[in-house]
């Protein structure tokens, strides 16, 4: 392991709020959080400029990819070259939009009440 590496745990099917922080900040030591982000996207016009964008961006999809486990990697089939799809792949398997937490919020709202002795 060389000192550019990672120094955190690779993503498993528990860590996820944590693994992205720290993969963000590391992408973004290395210049390759905008790539990741789809804020920088690779020029079509200046072929040698292309290139290296291309370059940038297969190096952090090689860091994603290199940083989950074995058994999150089935998630990144057909997408391994793209960083931008694997950062969006990996946040929507791993962040929980179920209905379920809307409802306990709305409910947890709505049976407010107040009390005799409060004013408005």
């Amino acid at each position: 392991m060389s000192d550019s590496d990672p120094k955190f745990h690779p993503l498993s099917g528990t860590n996820y709020p944590q693994w992205s922080g720290e993969m963000q900040a590391w992408l973004m030591t290395k210049g390759l959080w905008r790539l990741v982000s789809g804020t920088e996207k690779c020029p079509v016009t200046d072929a040698e400029a292309q290139e290296k964008c291309v370059l940038r961006a297969e190096k952090a999809a090689g860091a994603l990819y290199l940083n989950v486990t074995k058994e999150q990697r089935i998630h990144l089939d057909g997408i391994i070259d793209d960083p931008v799809k694997i950062w969006e792949k990996l946040a929507i398997v791993h962040i929980s939009k179920k209905p379920g937490t809307r409802f306990n919020a709305y409910n947890d709202f709505f049976s407010i009440r107040k009390k005799e002795d409060e004013s408005l």
